[in-house]
């Protein structure tokens, strides 16, 4: 007696169709880290989309495990194809080693949000920001959104570089006046004997710049970015929050993040080409880390790490989290090393201070 197979209800295709339609969407996250926006935009911002797709694919195969086990194959293998994509955003290691030596070489990368804090604290801002600082004791230290005088004797610069025990420090100003000035800087444990700006598709803060330094006989250049952030004003991030409105104007808000968002995707992937042409021309090793203002799924973060390490995917735990302010979820904070680098631990540490986390790995030559 021939048993007859039954087929999938309406309500199980349904849920099928769905199902696809989530596989076609996590795919689509997958080519927004290799379409250059410029391109085709639009594909960028379902990058940004890739956890909700990722937890809806998971929800699926649950539910196929529950009803049909096979069919739950189909979002398995999805997100198994884009296993590395996925570690970028979120991953598990075991094996940490906190403890540091005198051939490591510590680095760490913290945009300070022009020293002003976004929570009340208990002492001035700038000792706050010091403190942690102090606390990593980081051999090269990156900051991004950096102020302090430059005349007189109440240089903040000088005073990080005397606390820490920096060697010395690369100052690259984007806005100044008489007294005071505002941009990245680099301090160092070890001799700088060079620095430059890469001026090519800079947009006013939002730069990147860069130092050589030499440790024993090792000389490594060190990279400083701050990709084009989305340039969102306090409206448009009430908006995102609380995209319902009273007056009817949701598509003229919509409309309006919307363009800042494709301009910002388009700028970042002009500065991350500029950087990485620029990494190309020289044999130096190599260590890339700052603000990014994009996400692991991004085409300017995918190029930038093209053949180099992920500090967070080699040695990070969970979901890399960096930055808390619009969305407690978005990682836009790197430390990219060349492959001749080990990387013996990362870490994020989770101080409320500025809008970002500050981060930080230790790194061997080999």
């Amino acid at each position: 007696m021939l048993i007859k197979k039954k087929n999938l209800g309406f309500f199980s295709k349904t849920v099928m169709l769905a199902n696809l339609a989530a596989i076609v969407a996590l795919f689509l996250c997958y080519s927004a880290s290799i379409i250059n926006p410029k391109s085709f935009w639009p594909i960028s911002f379902l990058g940004l989309g890739y956890l909700p797709i990722l937890l809806i694919n998971l929800g699926f195969i649950f539910y196929w495990i529950l009803r049909k086990p096979k069919y739950s194959l189909f979002s398995l293998i999805a997100i198994l194809i884009g296993w590395n994509l996925m570690t970028k955003h979120v991953t598990f290691n075991s094996e940490q080693t906190h403890a540091r030596n005198d051939s490591s070489l510590r680095v760490m990368t913290y945009n300070v949000h022009m020293l002003e804090p976004v929570e009340k604290t208990d002492k001035p801002a700038k000792d706050e920001f010091t403190d942690i600082i102090k606390e990593v004791d980081p051999d090269v230290l990156c900051l991004q959104e950096f102020s302090s005088t430059i005349k007189g004797n109440k240089k903040f610069s000088e005073k990080i570089k005397s606390k820490i025990n920096f060697d010395s420090y690369y100052f690259a100003p984007s806005q100044q006046n008489e007294y005071n000035a505002y941009g990245q800087v680099i301090f160092s444990k070890f001799p700088i004997i060079n620095s430059g700006l890469i001026k090519k598709n800079e947009y006013g803060i939002n730069r990147i710049i860069y130092v050589d330094i030499v440790k024993n006989e090792d000389t490594v250049r060190v990279y400083n970015v701050h990709l084009r952030s989305f340039g969102l004003q306090n409206e448009d991030k009430e908006f995102i929050q609380n995209p319902k409105t009273n007056d009817g104007s949701e598509e003229t808000k919509t409309k309006r993040v919307g363009r800042k968002l494709k301009w910002a995707f388009e700028q970042r992937s002009d500065q991350a080409e500029s950087l990485f042409a620029h990494m190309q021309e020289t044999k130096i090793p190599k260590i890339v880390m700052g603000d990014f203002n994009d996400t692991p799924m991004s085409y300017s973060v995918n190029l930038i790490g093209k053949d180099m390490k992920n500090a967070f995917q080699e040695r990070g735990n969970g979901w890399g989290v960096t930055h808390f302010e619009l969305l407690p979820i978005l990682q836009i904070d790197y430390i990219f090393c060349e492959k001749n680098f080990a990387v013996n631990n990362y870490q994020v540490l989770k101080r409320k201070l500025s809008d970002h986390y500050p981060i930080y790995a230790d790194l061997r030559i080999n």
